[in-house]
């Protein structure tokens, strides 16, 4: 399978919940917000605690595990937890996905 582009924002599917997703080329890992982790089932299992190193500092985060469908792909992705009450989206795809055969068009 060829590369896929992607737009700054996507539509993403977990669990069958449709949810607006920010793509951004700086975040190393994804993320999601903690409130829709908890409402879509994901906390339940944790994968593990991740040390995330952002503008803010440092800070230790769990992570999570779940599948995505993006652009008609189902990825196993890995989120870090956080708190993204004062962020538009509450989710972010970072590097970690972004590597698997994906081009962003921000124009899109």
């Amino acid at each position: 399978m060829g590369k896929q582009i992607l737009g700054a924002i996507e539509t993403v599917k977990i669990n069958n919940k449709k949810i607006l997703a920010k793509v951004d080329t700086g975040a190393e890992k994804s993320s999601i917000h903690l409130d829709l982790a908890q409402k879509l089932g994901l906390t339940k299992d944790l994968w593990g605690i991740r040390r995330i190193i952002s503008s803010n500092g440092s800070e230790y985060r769990p992570v999570i595990k779940s599948k995505v469908k993006i652009n008609n792909r189902v990825l196993p992705i890995k989120f870090t937890v956080t708190r993204r009450d004062e962020l538009k989206y509450p989710i972010l795809i970072g590097r970690d996905v972004l590597k698997r055969n994906f081009l962003i068009d921000v124009t899109k």
